[in-house]
């Protein structure tokens, strides 16, 4: 931003009425190369006048002068800068008059207070510009807060001003302001008390619902960039950064990001921070100093190679544990095997070690740590007992460990992480001149993480997409993320990732576990199944030390996935629908893992989000929800329950229509549409409709004799076979859950093909009326 000095003749000096304009500086970290100019386009400039109390000549040489030369208050007298006029478009970026972002005891928390942890009485602030063509003519009309949005989202994302798109700004004092660009359009639909009594809902009077609808570009994903004020030593301000400073006084300060996983600066990040948590917190379970596990790989071993697998015994020391993604398994996959154990124990060679292992044992000379443990080294991979002897020991492995590293930033063992972090993650100057005479800088970024995703165990990369990975963080005591644009420590008491201004902390995910909750345990299921796993059979192995961990300090009882002492109120759960509607968005396992009731017993995505209240709306009057179902029977063995409830016969029908074609290596193939109703339970003026109905995975009608007896009913495909592609009807039973006064959620059961008397879980339904049961009897149902 550009100020031209004016007349210099009057005792009170008008320094200037000049366009203001930004320079956007590509200045990557860490680089001693000169900055290069930003190719973002403005669209127009700002204006801003000021007054100098002294002659000109007089007023530059005080300027430049070190601000400790005088008090603010001289400063500001010295060259009057009045702040611009309130734009209504971005607020100036200031939180205390932006739209506020206020936390509900009973709903969501404000944006800031999810993310961070700030004090309470923090302004938060939360603009929504539904038209970025807004954004972009309050630029040209001269507010210089919107030309800086518009100079950042150009620099990082060029020529995005020609699509439709729609920009939040996210403002919290002491906080860099954040602004998320999402391509697209959107709009708000906001429903009243009769609207929502219509969806069973009851609003108090006066209340509103606002639902905002988007549609986007799914190939195009939000973009996040920062705007923050670096940290710029004392004895390095001039006066003109005090004169200057109030105009982005809202702006808060952030630290600059090493361009490099193997900078210094990284590894004096994860010394300070682990040296901290052991000092301050009680995160790790091991103490200072824990017992090394069974196996440990030795990285200063004082033997020819310097690198060897030992078998300590009750040996104290700090050791670090990986957490990362295994490539397909091929004969030379570097591992311990029955045939390389010895081998392995004699010592391994640095260079045939695999990249990521080779950059984690890097990573320990670096922190001074002596041990490392790593699964395909520490565990007999082909040795099925010492498998099953390891894998209950994860719990202690990893909570033990002094660090963690976690590899998102690498898909396999064959990538780095110890890498160039590219100019994606790099940031630009924003510059604040006046004439060469001063200047107050300025920074932009894209943030290295999306805003919003580090309380849901955010996808940083590969490895936080696959299920052992979840468990592994969960379970440690302190984690070091390598994501590719920054590094993320995380201990039970906070996160912090490289780029955070000083003192400024985050919450920590994996502190869950230690106040957990029957609802706060649903969302952890719903974060769990969107993992991949391979194979199927782990699903419930890799979620068992989280489990034990929770039994231990709880004293729930574990049961194929949920908690016996919970079990009525776990079985709400749904499969998520598939992103293609009228598609199966989870299938049945090619085993028996796990009873139908429970989550365990489908491969997919499990929601919850049926069975929770709804955010915003009281659970007292005609939303208070209630359980019917009763548990009257458990073996937990075999995994059959006894229930007491109301049940219904339904017919439940799947109408499968054809949707076009898909392309296969065998030529074209019909792409069906299924859609499953629930007939004969609800009505409109027009008479008798279908209620849609959830299944589990694909539904198949089926005839036949089962133990001498003939059964009609509905099953689960199963795996491998083919799913229906004609339209079908049947029965099956409606099994009542809970209920409010106008909805209720109830599962759909089919009698058993294994065992006489059983019946099998289909799916479920919330929001059918309650009176579909007013003349049922309560019956007792034994499901497995």
């Amino acid at each position: 931003m550009n100020f031209s000095p004016g007349s210099s003749t009057a005792q009170k000096q008008h320094v200037g009425q000049q366009p203001a304009s930004f320079g956007a500086k590509h200045t990557p970290s860490g680089s001693t190369n000169a900055p290069q100019t930003a190719k973002a386009p403005s669209p127009g400039t700002g204006r801003l006048s000021g007054q100098g109390s002294v002659p000109f000549n007089l007023l530059a040489t005080l300027l430049a002068a070190p601000a400790s030369s005088m008090t603010v208050e001289e400063a500001k007298n010295l060259c009057q800068i009045p702040l611009p006029p309130l734009c209504a478009v971005c607020c100036n970026f200031d939180p205390y008059r932006a739209p506020p972002d206020h936390d509900d005891s009973e709903g969501p928390k404000s944006w800031a207070r999810k993310e961070y942890n700030i004090p309470e009485g923090i302004p938060v602030g939360k603009i929504s510009i539904g038209k970025s063509e807004d954004l972009i003519e309050s630029a040209k009309r001269g507010c210089f807060y919107c030309s800086m949005v518009f100079t950042a989202l150009g620099a990082v994302s060029p020529g995005w001003d020609s699509e439709k798109s729609f920009i939040h700004i996210f403002l919290a004092a002491g906080l860099p302001v954040c602004v998320r660009l999402q391509f697209g359009v959107t709009s708000t639909v906001v429903l009243g008390k009769e609207e929502m009594l219509g969806l069973g809902i009851e609003l108090e009077e006066g209340q509103v619902m606002d639902f905002v609808m988007t549609v986007g570009d799914p190939n195009k994903p939000a973009i996040d960039v920062e705007i923050y004020r670096p940290q710029v030593p004392l004895d390095q301000r001039t006066v003109a950064y005090s004169v200057l400073e109030p105009l982005v006084e809202h702006v808060g300060f952030a630290e600059e990001i090493p361009g490099h996983a193997a900078d210094e600066k990284c590894f004096d990040f994860i010394k300070e921070k682990v040296a901290h948590c052991i000092k301050e917190h009680k995160c790790g379970r091991g103490g200072p100093l824990p017992f090394l596990p069974d196996r440990v790989v030795w990285i200063e071993a004082n033997q020819g190679t310097g690198i060897q697998l030992v078998e300590p015994k009750d040996v104290r020391a700090k050791y670090i544990a990986l957490s990362y993604c295994w490539d397909p398994v091929t004969p030379d996959a570097y591992l311990t095997d029955a045939s390389t154990f010895n081998q392995r124990k004699v010592g391994m060679l640095y260079v045939d070690l695999p990249p990521l292992i080779q950059d984690i044992v890097s990573c320990a000379r670096k922190l001074g740590i002596e041990y490392v443990w790593i699964d395909r080294l520490c565990i007999i991979q082909d040795a099925a007992e010492d498998v099953h002897r390891q894998t209950p020991q994860m719990g202690e492995i990893y909570g033990n460990a002094t660090l963690t590293i976690l590899a998102p930033s690498a898909s396999s063992e064959n990538d780095r992480i110890l890498v160039d972090r590219g100019t994606k993650w790099q940031a630009y100057g924003l510059a604040l001149d006046i004439n060469g005479i001063g200047s107050l800088a300025l920074r932009f970024r894209r943030r290295t993480h999306p805003l919003g995703k580090d309380d849901t165990g955010a996808d940083y990369g590969k490895a936080c997409t696959r299920a052992w990975c979840w468990q592994e963080r969960l379970l440690s005591g302190r984690t070091i993320f390598y994501t590719p644009g920054a590094l993320k420590f995380e201990c039970h008491c906070h996160s912090i990732w490289e780029g955070f201004g000083q003192d400024v902390t985050g919450h920590s995910w994996s502190a869950k576990l230690d106040d957990i909750s029957h609802y706060s345990w649903t969302m952890l299921v719903e974060e769990y199944t969107s993992r991949d796993i391979t194979p199927p059979s782990d699903r419930l192995p890799a979620v068992e030390a989280v489990m034990k961990r929770i039994e231990r300090s709880q004293g729930w009882a574990p049961l194929w996935g949920i908690w016996s002492n919970m079990l009525v109120e776990s079985l709400g759960w749904e499969s998520r629908e598939s992103k293609q509607i009228g598609m199966h968005a989870a299938r049945m396992n090619p085993g028996r893992y796990a009873p139908t009731w429970s989550w365990a017993s489908v491969d997919g995505h499990i929601s919850y989000v049926s069975a929770r209240p709804v955010e915003g709306v009281g659970s007292v009057g005609i939303n208070q929800v209630v359980y019917d179902l009763e548990l009257r029977k458990l073996n937990a063995a075999s995994g059959l329950i006894t229930v007491v409830g109301h049940v219904v016969l339904v017919e439940v029908s799947c109408r499968i229509e054809v949707d076009g074609l898909s392309a296969t290596e065998a030529g074209e193939e019909k792409k069906l549409r299924y859609t499953y109703e629930v007939q004969g339970v609800y009505a409109d003026a027009s008479g008798p409709q279908g209620f849609p109905m959830k299944p589990d995975v694909a539904l198949k009608p089926w005839s036949g004799n089962v133990n001498g007896r003939h059964i009609s009913t509905v099953i689960r495909v199963p795996f491998g076979e083919s799913i229906p592609e004609k339209s079908w009807t049947a029965d099956c039973l409606c099994l009542l859950v809970s209920k409010s006064k106008l909805r209720c959620l109830v599962l759909f059961l089919g009698a058993s093909l294994l065992e006489s008397g059983v019946w099998e879980r289909l799916g479920m339904v919330e929001g059918l009326h309650p009176g579909i049961f007013r003349n049922s009897q309560r019956q007792t149902i034994n499901i497995g």
